[in-house]
């Protein structure tokens, strides 16, 4: 895919696009999403293991799903279903919208399953037997025991996976991995599960833990990784041959500070896998991954134009037509990572400073917390851009709501190339208006 971020001539080009040009383009404050880097991201994943399969002769396979709650836009989402190997859904609603992305798209019908995971009431595990008997391949991954009640006592024959607690991996004392974590059966419910299976139509295939690519170390991962498999795919395979999936969830590493080498780690990872496959006697897993924010993340930049400067602190504040707040919530509430850099006049000298947004709150400010600042140019023309802001900004922030200050959402912009291989710019939804909000709050 190459380098994401290039300077040429004092522009920011991100992913071949010069982020200064598409700004003056459309006009400030303005979101972008780059579909086809959702496809590359896709692609690229799947070819790094299927490389390490064959290196390697692993006699399992890689696959890709598409988590959908990573991001709720339609082309987002539609991209990286029909490169993915299959969907991931977390609610019953999810569930809708892949039965309607299948309609979409039917002869991937027969082809791509679903791998339904989450807390499900009973109208979610309903949906599930549905679209189960209108001859769709869905999973439906078992996350506490009225789950499991409830599929048995509708005599189905359903093709189930068990999430396993991530705290019943480690003994009493061991650190713990998740500070809170309520997914997932403990290990006396996975194995009254196994025990009860056979009375059941259900057949299993997958074992599931999930492995935040979030805050991704290799340690950590290793550790969750084996005993996941150790203690629990290799105790349910030896006991029902159709277990054949190892699902890591989203295990895949994100690459905040510098490029990942994802060849090389997903030959470690099918390594690790080869090796303990043989080591315990079963057969080699088909391994899947579902980190939507592995393939969403980059693809979508907010761009804003410095309006002000306030030089009341250590560091001046730089004040954008726009709100990093509102822009990038999950930031504030989980700290995620947003790359901040300038996208013009970058071959001009730098002035330390900080990031404001146009709202009233003391929160609507971002800097490094490593250096307490930014690097600006010095000009007098600034576009800021937030690097990464593609999942899960838009379904935290109330994407088409009220916004804080009455802020509008910015104008959204989407880009690809089309079957030609011209690029399309394309305005997908305006500057949010005044008439917009008024009708979001009925005043009429």
């Amino acid at each position: 895919m190459g380098k994401l971020e290039e300077v040429k001539n004092g522009d920011l080009y991100y992913y071949g696009y010069n982020l200064h040009e598409i700004a003056k383009k459309f006009g400030t404050p303005l979101k972008v999403t780059f579909l086809d880097l959702i496809k590359d991201r896709v692609l690229n994943l799947k070819e790094a293991f299927d490389l390490a399969i064959k290196e390697l002769g692993y006699e399992g396979k890689f696959m890709y799903l598409n988590a959908n709650k990573a991001n709720y836009g339609a082309e987002e989402i539609e991209t990286a279903f029909v490169y993915a190997d299959g969907i991931e859904t977390s609610s019953y609603y999810d569930l809708i919208l892949s039965h309607k992305m299948f309609e979409r798209h039917p002869n991937f019908k027969s082809i791509k399953p679903i791998v339904s995971n989450g807390f499900k009431p009973k109208d979610y595990l309903d949906k599930i037997i549905e679209v189960h008997n209108e001859g769709y391949h869905i999973i439906d991954v078992i996350d506490s025991m009225d789950e499991y009640e409830y599929l048995k006592s509708k005599n189905v024959d359903l093709e189930i996976g068990l999430r396993i607690h991530l705290k019943s991996l480690y003994l009493e004392g061991e650190d713990d991995p998740v500070a809170n974590d309520r997914f997932g059966l403990t290990r006396d419910e996975f194995l009254k599960i196994i025990d009860d299976l056979a009375n059941t139509k259900m057949k299993l295939s997958i074992i599931h833990f999930h492995q935040r690519g979030f805050d991704y170390e290799k340690d950590k991962f290793e550790k969750n990784f084996a005993k996941t498999f150790e203690d629990y795919y290799v105790y349910a395979q030896k006991k029902y041959i159709t277990v054949e999936y190892f699902d890591m969830g989203g295990g895949t590493p994100l690459p905040f500070d510098k490029e990942f080498d994802y060849k090389s780690w997903a030959k470690y990872v099918v390594g690790l896998l080869k090796k303990m496959s043989n080591k315990f006697g079963v057969k080699e897993p088909t391994l899947i991954s579902e980190n939507g924010k592995y393939t969403q993340k980059d693809a979508t930049v907010n761009l804003y134009h410095v309006v002000g400067v306030k030089d009341t602190d250590a560091y001046p504040w730089y004040i954008v037509d726009g709100s990093p707040l509102i822009a990038m919530p999950e930031t504030y509430a989980l700290g995620e990572v947003i790359i901040v850099k300038p996208v013009n006049a970058l071959d001009k000298d730098k002035i330390k400073g900080r990031l404001a947004g146009l709202t009233c709150d003391c929160d609507d400010i971002y800097y490094d917390k490593k250096t307490g600042y930014f690097e600006f140019p010095n000009s007098k023309e600034i576009y800021i851009g937030l690097l990464g802001t593609g999942s899960y900004q838009n379904s935290m922030n109330g994407k088409g709501g009220i916004h804080h200050c009455l802020l509008p959402e910015e104008r959204d912009v989407i880009v690809y190339k089309d079957e030609n291989g011209n690029v399309v710019q394309k305005v997908r939804h305006e500057l949010q208006s005044m008439e917009d909000i008024y009708r979001l709050m009925k005043l009429k």
